[in-house]
């Protein structure tokens, strides 16, 4: 809306004012609507400052009154809860005290309907005013949180209880020590009736005071991150990509001076503060001398810093665009919380950082911001990590495993839309599950993680299933192999800009430390950044001597993989070393090596279409646009573990350490001699593996990972058993493609597929696309020149017959049945 002043000036540009007048006035009115913009904000500000008073009174009684009623009552306090953890943290218990703005919610509505009389005549106000400050109490703390943490820290420490008899004295003799000496010399000081400052908050305390974000509180994507979001709590989905290491930030200076006796104490604020050069005492000033400050380290006060970098998800990057990053600082408890890779949650206040006055300058109005972090919930727990629903997960989990068969329901459960492969899904669940490390009294280690290599032809489904493990494992890294080098893999060595220290940052397998390594288009890496692999797969560390470091970095990842044959698909013409075509070296430290094949089959082949069709016909857009009357039991003909259950199972089978019995211990030595004496008295063609020493092992792994999947501490024959046929049955598809045998004619594979084809086409008269008999020849491995070839053949010896536009073929005398 034009305002009238401004309107004046526009009538006559619509009657024909010159370009330069129209151009004025609406620069005139754009000003004067920027003005009103800007009283509008000064106004709501001056609102807010207005409610500061009976809020900070609200938060005091917030702490000291709310009660929860949902958790357990405490034995001192009952059910108030920020009460019961003020002891907590008297008594050295906890270092922070969250307060959760669902607490603080359900406390606004209480007071909406009743407002403390006695805060509404301390603060001078009407009740109605004091409504109207707590109706707008959360999102005044939402949009001003940095002062707001302020408040609450003071609340925290005027209801600050006594210690009792839960105190953990560790470590806290010397700051008793301190502090009383402090208090002693408060009260001479007091005495003589010298001006007595108190202590600050932050010396006088030992613990902090975060928020924890509201459940309905939306998580905003990096991008939407805006001038009005300064100082306010906003909460993110990002990604972990740096960490820092944790060092000593100083929070309160204090200051000894050798004139006048006194004690300064000096808050830090901000990232960089100034020494102070005079004493403020006030025997100094009524002296009018400088004094002479020596600063004591014992008695300041330390947190703990540690600076991360965290970058957007993935699907927030738009089209075409490069994932933003931003320095995250996270001080006190919630300091080395996360690693590089974790997936979280992040809540925190976004403020810009305090520069020196000289490097402000030379910015001139660019700021760095960062965002100092409240709250991080990560999207996946670890394997030693508490989750918040575990005990009812772990109640799931137990229900499971007294129904039986939960080893079989885990596998199925491992990408359920993917029709079949039941051994790989199988052999997914014992990657995930793997055996222990053993370690001997010489300090040597024998690794526990399975590594396993799926090869096969295009389309069946390696990368999704290599996908869902990620999906399913709390710590796992995916990568490919054209985009990934030794370097990249492994650790590279970096300047850091801020310090200029030289610094290692780890690659794909160190980030997956204690997990899962996804390696997508094994195939296609380079054979000298393969090579880097070697040591990570057995010695399960890194080591570098590179910019004048040498160090070993722990490297404890499960290697998944996944390639195809050096043709692109499986040649059956060819020996099954020939179609791998990877180092011996490399292909014995694979536990597993599973060889998948696209075969024809015909029942199976209408049941994996049948499967697709059904999954693609009940699933629409998101979750929104599945059909209401289908569940997803019905598709999947059984109900689906989901990956939280998953992970949990997998927890529980992690705790089992399953020993080899004397008895089984004979059949384990004969099944491995005679797995050599196989492998010796095969042809070299025909061999689809190699048999080393390092399979002893893989059998002893995998059995291992059966016996915990069955939650036994004991290895039994039944593990064996399944080991072997693990080992066994990922050689299947090799024997199932035809032709395997050398010395087939491509003619007859060309005459076999164009008679089965005419016995099932009875509606064409005889006439088969060539496209169809081509795209069935290339199961077989036959190229398009072989099947035009052999058709020729056929053609010249009058079996066959083109139509002139060569597309069609038939035989000239039909085939029977």
């Amino acid at each position: 809306r034009i305002p009238t002043r401004v309107r004046a000036h526009l009538v006559p540009a619509s009657l024909g004012a010159s370009p330069p007048a129209l151009s004025w006035a609406r620069a005139m009115a754009a000003n004067v609507m920027r003005e009103n913009a800007s009283k509008n904000n000064l106004v709501r500000a001056r609102e807010a400052v207005r409610r500061f008073p009976e809020l900070k009174a609200l938060c005091r009684k917030f702490i000291a009154t709310y009660e929860k009623r949902t958790e357990e009552a405490d034995a001192k306090y009952g059910f108030r809860k920020y009460k019961a953890l003020l002891q907590q943290a008297v008594n050295q218990r906890v270092e922070t005290i969250f307060i959760d703005l669902n607490d603080l919610e359900d406390f606004c509505k209480q007071e909406i309907m009743e407002p403390d009389d006695a805060i509404a005549l301390a603060t001078s106000i009407p009740k109605i005013q004091l409504q109207q400050s707590i109706e707008n109490w959360i999102k005044d703390i939402e949009k001003n949180a940095l002062r707001f943490t302020k408040y609450f820290y003071e609340a925290c420490d005027a209801e600050l209880p006594d210690r009792d008899g839960g105190f953990d004295a560790d470590g806290s003799l010397a700051k008793d020590v301190i502090m009383k000496w402090r208090q002693n010399m408060l009260q001479q000081q007091r005495a003589s009736g010298a001006e007595a400052g108190g202590l600050p908050l932050r010396l006088k305390n030992d613990f902090d005071v975060r928020f924890k974000p509201r459940d309905t509180c939306k998580s905003l994507k990096m991008r939407e991150l805006r001038a009005n979001c300064v100082g306010a709590l906003v909460q993110l989905d990002c990604m972990v990509v740096r960490t820092s290491q944790v060092k000593p930030r100083v929070e309160v200076v204090t200051y000894h001076c050798e004139v006048c006796q006194a004690e300064i104490f000096h808050t830090v604020e901000g990232e960089r503060f100034t020494p102070l050069k005079e004493c403020p005492g006030q025997k100094c000033k009524d002296n009018k001398q400088a004094g002479k400050l020596r600063q004591n380290t014992r008695t300041s006060k330390f947190g703990k810093y540690q600076e991360i970098r965290v970058t957007e998800m993935s699907e927030h990057v738009p089209v075409g665009g490069v994932p933003r990053s931003m320095k995250v600082v996270l001080s006190g408890d919630i300091a080395r919380s996360v690693l590089p890779g974790d997936a979280i949650t992040l809540t925190g206040i976004y403020r810009p950082a305090e520069l020196p006055w000289l490097q402000a300058r030379s910015r001139g109005t660019m700021q760095d911001m960062y965002i100092d972090a409240h709250s991080i919930r990560k999207h996946k727990s670890g394997y030693n990590e508490r989750a918040e629903d575990e005990e009812e997960i772990s109640r799931q989990v137990d229900e499971a495993f007294k129904a039986g068969n939960l080893y079989e329901h885990a596998a199925r459960s491992i990408a359920p839309e993917i029709f079949g492969h039941e051994d790989v899904k199988k052999a997914l669940l014992l990657v995930l599950i793997g055996s222990f490390t053993k370690t001997m009294k010489d300090g040597m280690k024998i690794r526990g993680d399975i590594h396993t290599l799926f090869m096969g032809d295009p389309g069946v489904a390696k990368s999704q299933l290599l996908k869902q493990v990620c999906n399913i494992a709390p710590r796992s890294v995916y990568t490919t192999g054209k985009g990934s080098s030794g370097v990249g893999l492994t650790a590279s060595v970096n300047r850091d800009n801020a310090t200029g220290e030289v610094t290692l940052e780890g690659g794909a397998l160190v980030l997956a430390d204690m997990g899962i390594c996804c390696i997508d288009e094994f195939d296609k890496m380079e054979e000298s950044d393969r090579t880097a692999i070697h040591e990570v797969m057995e010695q399960q560390s890194v080591s570098l001597a590179k910019a004048g470091i040498t160090t070993t970095l722990n490297c404890r990842t499960t290697v998944l993989a996944a390639a195809n044959p050096q043709f692109g698909r499986y040649n059956p013409y060819k020996s099954p070393v020939e179609n791998i075509d990877l180092p011996p070296a490399l292909l014995s430290r694979f536990d597993l090596l599973f060889l998948l094949l696209d075969t024809i089959d015909v029942e199976k082949d209408k049941n994996l279409a049948l499967h697709v069709c059904k999954v693609h016909s009940t699933f629409g857009g998101g979750e929104a646009g599945r059909k209401a009357d289908v569940s997803t039991d019905d598709i999947y003909e059984f109900k689906a573990y989901d990956a939280n259950f998953m992970r949990n199972y997998v927890r529980r089978a992690k705790t089992f350490e399953p020993l080899i019995d004397d008895e089984l211990q004979r059949d384990i030595v004969a099944e491995y001699v005679n797995l050599r004496d196989e492998e010796k008295s095969a042809d070299r063609d025909s061999r689809k593996s190699y048999t080393t020493p390092r399979t002893l092992l893989a059998i002893l792994r995998l059995s291992q990972a059966h016996a915990r999947a069955r939650f036994s501490d004991k290895v039994e024959r039944e593990d064996f058993n399944e080991a072997i046929r693990m080992m066994k049955a990922s050689k299947e598809s090799v024997a199932q493609s035809k032709p395997v045998q050398k010395g087939v004619n491509p003619l007859d594979v060309v005459y076999d597929i164009i008679a089965d084809l005419s016995r099932k086409e009875t509606d064409t008269d005889g006439w088969l696309d060539i496209s169809l008999v081509v795209s069935m020849a290339g199961h077989k491995a036959l190229s398009p020149e072989h099947v035009t070839e052999a058709i020729e053949n056929w053609e010249g010896l009058s079996v066959l017959l083109r139509n002139p536009e060569q597309t069609r073929v038939k035989f000239v005398v039909p085939v029977s049945g």
